[in-house]
């Protein structure tokens, strides 16, 4: 028997806590990063709609939470698709991991967060989030 085997053979208890935790983990990472990929394709959309064409200013706030929305939504639905259950549950998580990340970005270049617009923030994050982890689990393979 090699060591690693015999370590988990002693602590079985420990190697179910890391596969929780990696059970847990992966999907919500894997959703995170692909949500930010699809957040920043959007930004990078709204920016060049807004170079070419002449946006007020007040559309760039309703603009940037549409775009967290869809990342957070397709962060959701790849999450709950890599972890084939619990899709409200791992969408939402991965929603919130997205609003935080999104948060501490911001505040890293406002150095100012408003708090109704925060408040806002995270129930759209998390909502879409959670509704694109339902159409996530529930979208049948071909």
């Amino acid at each position: 028997m090699k060591a690693n085997q015999k370590h988990s053979a002693r602590h079985p208890a420990r190697q179910e806590e890391a596969s929780l935790a990696a059970r847990w983990v992966r999907p919500v990472l894997i959703g995170a990063i692909a949500g930010i990929l699809c957040c920043l394709l959007a930004l990078l959309l709204g920016a060049a709609i807004m170079a070419a064409q002449d946006i007020p200013q007040m559309a760039v706030t309703p603009m940037a939470v549409i775009a967290a929305a869809f990342g957070a939504f397709a962060g959701g639905l790849i999450a709950a698709r890599v972890a084939g259950e619990r899709g409200i549950l791992y969408g939402a998580l991965c929603g919130a991991v997205l609003y935080l990340l999104v948060m501490i970005a911001g505040f890293a270049v406002l150095k100012d967060i408003r708090g109704v617009y925060a408040l806002v923030k995270l129930a759209v994050m998390v909502g879409c989030g959670a509704v694109g982890g339902i159409v996530g689990v529930n979208f049948r393979k071909r």
